[in-house]
């Protein structure tokens, strides 16, 4: 069993069900779940905790993360998670599972999908380079021309425009738009930003009832780098989560588990 991540606990006494008493039958267990909106929320703690139970840990690494946990609600006295413990009803093995969940499930999700990460990475990346642009929109094609016209031939600047002329939210940044994801937009915005070179003014061109005016500034394109390595792996565990969920809620078996990682130490 593990230690106190403090010193020589004693937990108190867990609230609980009484052996051999259900409190409820099945089928009003069941009925309660649906009408109290909680068999989602159920549905999802069932696989997590499969998940999380499923990856064994060193027992410093547990004391540690304890430690680390209660420290976020201030305690740091044997007295003081000894009332704690009382108040919540929790063992000290409560206390070691919801202290380590977190750390369990991420270490799972490394271990099922880091090898597939740069894949995903592939996929997503046109959702996930980012652009900064200049924007203008006005209702009036004439004046959209015009306008074009002044820029070009560097009679004006954006801001100024679009201080003078603009319809639309852009007047608050004064027409810089991002960072942003490059397939954050209307489609035939995304079109062009995504051939744009930086600095390349667009011809007038109309979404949804309005003239645009746009000058790609910047691109920053998406980079596997360790965060992006982490996002991916989350997406994907996300994705199987999700479909576990699912599977739970419909009454049909659960997809079995990838043997968990060694507790080595990441």
């Amino acid at each position: 069993m593990t230690a106190s991540p403090l010193s020589g606990v004693v937990a108190p006494a867990v609230i609980s069900i009484a052996a051999n008493q259900p409190l409820l039958s099945v089928e009003e267990t069941n009925r309660l779940l649906r009408q109290q909106g909680v068999a989602l929320a159920l549905a999802q703690g069932v696989v997590l905790d499969r998940v999380a139970r499923s990856v064994t840990m060193d027992e410093e690494e547990e004391i540690a993360l304890m430690r680390a946990y209660l420290e976020s609600f201030g305690i740091k006295s044997d007295e003081g998670l000894a009332g704690w413990l009382k108040a919540k009803g929790w063992s000290l093995d409560d206390l070691r599972y919801f202290a380590t969940k977190a750390e369990r499930v991420r270490r799972y999700s490394r271990h099922r999908y880091d090898a597939e990460a740069e894949i995903r990475f592939l996929d997503r990346k046109n959702d996930l380079d980012q652009v900064t642009y200049s924007l203008l929109r006005v209702s009036d094609r004439d004046t959209a021309e015009e306008l074009h016209f002044q820029l070009l031939e560097g009679e004006t600047d954006f801001p100024s425009l679009v201080a003078a002329h603009a319809e639309g939210q852009e007047r608050a940044t004064r027409g810089l738009i991002g960072p942003i994801a490059l397939t954050a937009g209307h489609a035939t915005l995304v079109e062009r930003l995504r051939v744009s070179r930086p600095g390349q003014l667009w011809p007038p061109f109309e979404v949804s009832g309005r003239w645009l005016l746009v000058r790609l500034e910047e691109r920053f394109p998406a980079q596997l780098d360790a965060a992006m390595r982490a996002a991916m792996v989350d997406e994907l565990f996300q994705l199987w989560f999700q479909e576990q969920v699912k599977l739970l809620m419909a009454g049909e078996e659960l997809m079995p588990l990838v043997p968990g990682p060694d507790p080595v130490t990441p």
